[in-house]
């Protein structure tokens, strides 16, 4: 296929680098994603992953290249993942966008998902499923909720799996395996505590586990060793969270859904409601391809863990859903992130896969054949 311009989006196409450091990757995602990276070393013994997808490239460019936000970035280049299911491939293009710094999120989501889905359909396709999710739902019912931080920590980091949160709270919080490590950090002061770490650390020659420095893992370690101090998650609580993970179906059963849980739990969750409803009104307003048929769900996120807002996925009926056509979402605590936490800018993108697109239009000519 024809590289796709994304003319509705504008901005520089550019190419940002081939290699970054693979504690970036390995941060935002854990070492669950570590298979899936291609890793090497440098001659200091720093490990370097080609770039798994074109984003973290591209917002790494936006923070070099001192650019001034708003902007817009689009990109056609190569990213390189082990893949997940057989026959797919370690290396191959992805071609998107990024924008960044627009201060009219609503707008820039609609423009980010509209944009994807009408050049999907201008390539040709017909037959293709759109699964949209907003991860700061899940959040905001957490928030609601008045849980302690040791829970909160907990339950952002189960949701970020597939099926954690319903894990999480089948599971007895006593059955959690004990840290002998986590429970003598948390109760010394924050300076021996330190030294006892760099003890503990100074028998591995590198100063940095899993991509984490010490102070990281001491604050793992301490967030930890508070959630093992408050096993129980109150009943209420749950109930809610249980309701909340199975909120799914088409824009308005969803909608529906959540005012119902807001009504039921004596939550406010006003604010979140009518900015779903705004994107969701926004979208039929532009008419969209496949939004008839949008399936939203609150699990429903993205393989990687900088996702903050909305999150989608395109997929077409005649791949496996584990290859989607496209994806993108919102990742607004990205750039604070890898900056250093010196550039606060809002970002949100999309971008999607040439090969999968070649495939999916060969399946409808055979299909219609």
């Amino acid at each position: 296929m024809n590289r796709i311009q994304f003319e509705a989006i504008g901005g520089d196409w550019i190419d940002p680098p081939l290699l970054m450091p693979a504690a970036i990757p390995l941060e935002l995602s854990g070492e669950n994603i570590r298979n899936r990276l291609i890793t090497s070393s440098d001659v200091s013994g720093d490990e370097l992953a080609l770039r798994p997808d074109l984003t973290l490239a591209v917002v790494r460019h936006f923070i070099e290249s001192g650019d001034e936000a708003p902007v817009s970035y689009r990109y056609f280049g190569r990213a390189f993942r082990q893949p997940v299911l057989e026959g797919e491939p370690i290396e191959f293009d992805q071609t998107g966008f990024e924008i960044l710094g627009d201060q009219d999120l609503l707008g820039a989501n609609i423009r980010t998902l509209g944009t994807i889905c009408e050049e999907v359909a201008a390539a040709g396709i017909r037959d293709a499923q759109l699964y949209v999710g907003d991860v700061s739902i899940f959040s905001h019912v957490v928030r609601a909720l008045g849980l302690s931080r040791a829970w909160q920590l907990r339950l952002s980091r189960a949701f970020r799996r597939r099926e954690g949160v319903r894990s999480l709270l089948s599971t007895s919080a006593g059955n959690e395996q004990h840290s002998q490590l986590a429970e003598t950090l948390s109760g010394l002061p924050a300076d021996k505590a330190a030294a006892l770490l760099d003890e503990v650390m100074s028998f591995s020659s590198s100063g940095v586990f899993g991509g984490r420095s010490p102070d990281e893992i001491l604050e793992r370690l301490r967030a930890r060793a508070d959630a093992l101090s408050e096993q129980q998650l109150p009943d209420e609580a749950a109930a809610v969270l249980s309701q909340l993970i199975d909120i799914k179906g088409p824009p308005s059963v969803f909608l529906a859904q959540l005012r119902d849980l807001g009504s039921d739990a004596s939550l406010d969750l006003s604010d979140i409601i009518e900015r779903t409803e705004a994107f969701f009104s926004g979208l039929e307003q532009r008419r969209i391809p496949f939004w008839q048929q949008a399936h939203v769900s609150i699990q429903f996120g993205r393989r990687f863990d900088y996702y903050d807002g909305l999150v989608f996925e395109l997929c077409h009926t005649g791949l496996s859903s584990q290859r989607p056509l496209a994806a993108g979402g919102r990742y607004d605590g990205l750039v604070s992130w890898l900056s250093g936490h010196e550039n606060t800018v809002s970002a949100v993108g999309g971008v999607v896969r040439p090969d999968r697109i070649e495939r999916a239009l060969q399946l409808e000519t055979e299909t219609n054949a």
